[in-house]
């Protein structure tokens, strides 16, 4: 009778997603150093941004792995010992050289594999060298491992994905798991209990759905495909401390979307409860990108430690709510987070009267709530059933509400509706 493998990460890591930089979307797999020597993939590259993420107050914030990805090493293995060996004359110091750099900083370092026989830039895959490669990686005590499935059977997963977390843990070093296992399912793991059952066990984040890209059209898809997979279901079921879903990369602090679509991007991740990892040139960032990454409310709100997914709530139009309970200040239930998104891209700013008990499980018209915007970082005012305000076009307006006790009655705000009104 065969009995059929079970492996639980259990590892302790990611209570909270996990916060810092990756190099991918802003920086891909550029190793031409001669002619690109400041953005080609190399330790400069890394530690460059490990000393900006101390000196303007990232890491400070939580902003605290460094992570390398593809392109890292040399095209073969080495002849003699078949062990993974840095590029060296990209990484003259080695992999752990750069580990010591980021832990003497207070900083994490992360590394990038693949589960099949290359990766998907086509360097060595741990294909056929799993043991290997874990006790390699753990001798250079890196502290987080993202591993993708180029070049592999997608059939296996199942059993490789879990192996390799176990042969992690069993180094006892702290690693955290990152795995591409979902991505590369049929459905991204859309509809079926494959997370649930298998990959939330196993790994602390995988990734979901299409690589993100520096465009608007991307970052719609992938808050898109978020709407579908929200109330009940599997996606949203599998997340919590531990055990993230990873919808890619944070595009704040590069070029291709607007200041309200950063914005908005931004917000969306945090009530994801997503990991926040920066890909863009921290050296050249302005200063308005740099305050939306930096913006302290937005980081509680993907930072809360009762660690639950927001959902889409409603949507209908270009218009959705997204709720997030937070960890209640009083008793559970009292403390949500919430974005009103407008996706329209060419119709005027709407005036929305939300009646935020029909979204809020267990409040009703006389429930007193107060109100703060976390763009603007103020309080809004005290409401009694109902908030109305302005959002423009591709934007999104960000807010919580606290439940007040006891009833105080108070007084409905309104605005002049200059705009197409919509009662929700």
């Amino acid at each position: 009778m065969s009995v059929p493998l079970c492996y639980a990460l259990d590892n302790g890591l990611a209570l909270k997603p996990p916060m810092g930089w990756l190099s991918w979307e802003r920086f891909g797999c550029e190793t031409d150093c001669k002619t690109h020597p400041d953005t080609c993939i190399s330790e400069k590259l890394y530690t460059d941004m490990a000393d900006i993420l101390i000196e303007e107050g990232y890491r400070d914030l939580g902003y605290e792995y460094v992570n390398i990805d593809d392109c890292w090493s040399t095209m073969e293995r080495d002849p003699q010992t078949g062990e993974m060996v840095p590029d060296p004359e990209r990484f003259p110091h080695g992999i752990k050289w750069l580990a010591d750099y980021m832990h003497e900083r207070g900083l994490k370092l992360g590394l990038y594999a693949d589960i099949g026989s290359y990766t998907c830039g086509g360097y060595p895959g741990l294909e056929g060298h799993f043991e290997q490669d874990v006790a390699t990686f753990a001798g250079w005590e890196i502290d987080s491992l993202k591993v993708d499935g180029c070049y592999a059977d997608t059939a296996t997963f199942g059993e490789t994905y879990p192996r390799l977390g176990q042969l992690l843990n069993e180094t006892q070093r702290p690693i955290l798991y990152s795995c591409s296992w979902p991505a590369y399912l049929d459905d991204s793991g859309e509809g079926n209990d494959v997370l649930v059952n298998e990959i939330a066990p196993a790994c602390n984040l995988w990734r979901n759905y299409n690589d993100i890209e520096d465009s608007w059209a991307s970052v719609s898809a992938i808050v898109d495909f978020w709407a579908r997979n929200s109330t009940d279901n599997a996606l949203v079921r599998a997340a919590g401390p531990g055990h993230w879903n990873d919808p890619d990369m944070v595009l704040v602090g590069n070029h291709g979307l607007t200041q309200s679509q950063q914005e908005s991007h931004f917000a969306l991740w945090a009530m994801f409860a997503a990991p926040l990892y920066l890909s863009a040139d921290l050296r050249t960032m302005p200063s308005w990108m740099k305050d939306i990454a930096q913006n302290k409310e937005v980081l509680a709100i993907n930072q809360d430690p009762l660690g639950k997914q927001g959902i889409a709530a409603w949507s209908e139009n270009g218009l959705r709510i997204w709720t997030r309970e937070l960890k209640g200040t009083n008793q559970s239930g009292d403390t949500w987070a919430v974005v009103l998104q407008n996706g329209n891209a060419i119709f005027n700013k709407k005036h929305i009267i939300l009646r935020v008990h029909e979204f809020i499980p267990g409040w009703d018209t006389l429930t007193v709530f107060t109100v703060r915007d976390l763009f603007k970082h103020r309080d809004v005012g005290q409401f009694t059933g109902e908030y109305s305000f302005d959002v423009d076009t591709s934007s999104v307006h960000f807010f919580t509400i606290l439940k007040q006790y006891p009833m105080e009655g108070g007084v409905l705000h309104s605005m002049s509706p200059d705009s197409d009104t919509v009662i929700i």
